[in-house]
């Protein structure tokens, strides 16, 4: 009787496995409470057993010592945690806008504890919730399994080789957590910065009245109606951050197989 897992398999699945570990690392959306753990390994054990299917991955446990094994070990979970750092720092553009826009609107003030993503503002949970939204709508979860089914072509599991440049690429491609964070609320911080300065004017000119009182509440109700009758804006370009994504996103493996 052929038994249902040889070594070589063994040693196979123990490497695929710990690429598609790292890659949930990395992603923001399965390394949160939002997902239970048995879910999380579920899907890490049935992705890896779907991988060697494909591939028919089988290495000889007989060419590599421990020591070798471990580095191995190392390098799959590096590649896979630097595929999830990918989409980290485009959901961070979507945390950064909020926190412009909480921060114009006053809402600073209110952050909440969320188990799922800490210490947040409110407008932050909106906003990272957005991000999954379009991330499904828009078919983007679709490119970041077919890129980690295709890092297994471009990285074949059992080598030690590894580029590093990969690392200054990432280096790179960090400041777009501000740029596009900023494009994303711009629209928003500019209707709140005119409020302020309509604000300041009428605290000059007319004294009398205690902006302070009025500006608060003047403020939260125009980011809100803002946030109301711009939502379509929201959308163009949250789907313009979400493409530019899928375009790093592939460049990165790219890279990391050259």
């Amino acid at each position: 009787m052929n038994p249902l897992i040889t070594p070589d398999m063994a040693v196979a699945f123990g490497l695929v496995l710990s690429r598609v570990v790292g890659m949930f690392l990395g992603f923001p959306l399965i390394n949160t409470a939002m997902i239970p753990l048995n879910v999380r390994i579920m899907l890490a054990v049935s992705f890896s057993f779907f991988f060697m299917s494909i591939f028919q991955i089988k290495i000889p446990y007989q060419d590599f010592s421990l020591i070798t094994y471990i580095l191995l070990i190392f390098r799959e979970l590096l590649i896979g945690f630097l595929l999830g750092l990918v989409v980290n720092i485009f959901i961070a553009a979507f945390s950064y806008a909020a926190e412009l826009i909480s921060y114009f609107m006053g809402f600073t003030v209110a952050n909440l504890f969320d188990p799922t993503f800490g210490q947040i503002s409110v407008l932050d949970r909106f906003f990272i919730l957005l991000f999954y939204l379009l991330f499904f709508v828009t078919g983007a979860y679709q490119m970041v399994i077919g890129g980690l089914v295709m890092s297994f072509k471009v990285l074949p599991v059992g080598q030690l080789t590894f580029n590093f440049d990969i690392f200054p690429f990432i280096l790179e491609k960090a400041p777009l957590i501000f740029y596009m964070g900023f494009k994303i609320a711009f629209p928003f911080v500019l209707i709140l910065f005119m409020v302020n300065v309509a604000l300041a004017l009428i605290n000059r000119l007319i004294p009398q009245i205690n902006v302070f009182i009025v500006g608060l509440p003047l403020q939260i109700f125009v980011g809100l109606a803002s946030l109301v009758f711009a939502t379509s804006l929201l959308i163009y370009f949250s789907i313009s951050v979400i493409n530019n994504f899928a375009e790093t996103y592939i460049k990165a493996i790219g890279i990391m197989g050259r």
